[in-house]
């Protein structure tokens, strides 16, 4: 059964589906459903994700090669992605530099592209097109445009576990300031998760007051509020406000709706890729080490002065034994 409804924008009638309720009179006797991931615990399924960073940051890098990775069963940033086909749909960049990118990756993993694409993976283009997939009507409301339809056919077609859309600023044409526009825009992003039964990542890029205030936001807070998990890239900052290393970048996960927040990710630029330094989870982990590791030569250092020898092996004058009841 039909509600017909008067329709300001055209048709003299439009249909939609009566609403119904959730039967769960059978819940009682079925197992507890999980949370599905894209990526566990970065990335849910069935679900829009915001990946925001300043223009320049690497961000297409990063997401390019979760595309990839998903085909290849392979790791991405120290976690194992669901196993599957994948878009990447770059609204910003050409294919020459998609080819110069997608290159790189290959080389990391060992791959040809004739295996990414048999893995799956799939590449779009619209550079210099209108890449529009959801824009106002005159009464305001958000609607989806030719551009996301085919879209969500080929997601229904194809299913792939991630779709990774560059950037939000060339796909919505509303106004990122206003709420409602943007849950609206948000929406038609979780019906293209749920039609592919995978997760959809938006990237953005973040205002000014977002990158003053760290948020990694532009416009209404309501981009963190719609999307379920939500990441950043930064630079690497020293106290000064200088960049400690252009080659750097640190991952923030601000958002994980279903579960703890991931431990950040710091990555360095080489090869063509941004890559995990190893042994480094965050620049909190980097700064503790650095510490200890002073404090252990400190010590050292006084007791050489003070004559009292330690050993660099276990047993009696070992030094980590005998710096361990020091008060610092």
């Amino acid at each position: 059964m039909t509600i017909m409804l008067d329709n300001p924008y055209g048709d003299d009638e439009a249909e939609i589906p009566r609403p119904r309720f959730i039967n769960f009179t059978s819940w009682d006797n079925e197992p507890m459903p999980e949370h599905g991931w894209a990526v566990r615990e970065r990335i849910p399924s069935r679900q829009a994700s915001l990946f925001g960073g300043e223009g320049g940051s690497g961000k297409g890098h990063v997401t390019l090669h979760l595309c990839c990775a998903h085909p290849l069963g392979k790791d991405w940033l120290g976690s194992m992605p669901e196993p599957g086909a994948s878009f990447f749909i770059d609204a910003e960049d050409d294919e020459n530099e998609i080819h110069i990118r997608l290159g790189a990756i290959a080389r990391h993993y060992g791959v040809t592209y004739g295996d990414l694409h048999r893995g799956g993976l799939h590449l779009m283009s619209l550079a210099g097109r209108d890449a529009v997939m959801a824009a106002p009507n005159r009464n305001g409301k958000i609607e989806a445009t030719k551009l996301y339809d085919h879209i969500l056919d080929a997601a229904y077609d194809i299913r792939p576990k991630m779709i990774a859309i560059s950037s939000t600023a060339n796909i919505f044409a509303g106004k990122e300031n206003e709420r409602s526009q943007v849950q609206q825009f948000v929406g038609l992003m979780t019906k293209l998760a749920i039609a592919a039964d995978g997760a959809v990542m938006l990237i953005s890029h973040p205002s000014l007051t977002g990158i003053s205030s760290d948020s990694g936001l532009s416009g209404s807070t309501a981009w963190h509020n719609s999307v379920r998990s939500r990441i950043y890239m930064k630079g690497v900052k020293a106290e000064d406000g200088d960049l400690d290393d252009l080659d750097m970048r640190e991952l923030h996960f601000k958002k994980n709706q279903y579960g703890s927040l991931a431990d950040r990710v710091v990555l360095k630029y080489r090869d063509g890729m941004f890559l995990p330094v190893p042994g480094m989870a965050s620049l909190d982990k980097l700064a503790h080490q650095a510490k200890a590791q002073q404090v252990f030569l400190d010590l050292l250092a006084r007791f050489t002065r003070e004559g009292r020898n330690v050993s660099a092996n276990p047993g009696r004058g070992y030094a980590p034994s005998a710096f361990v009841g020091e008060d610092e």
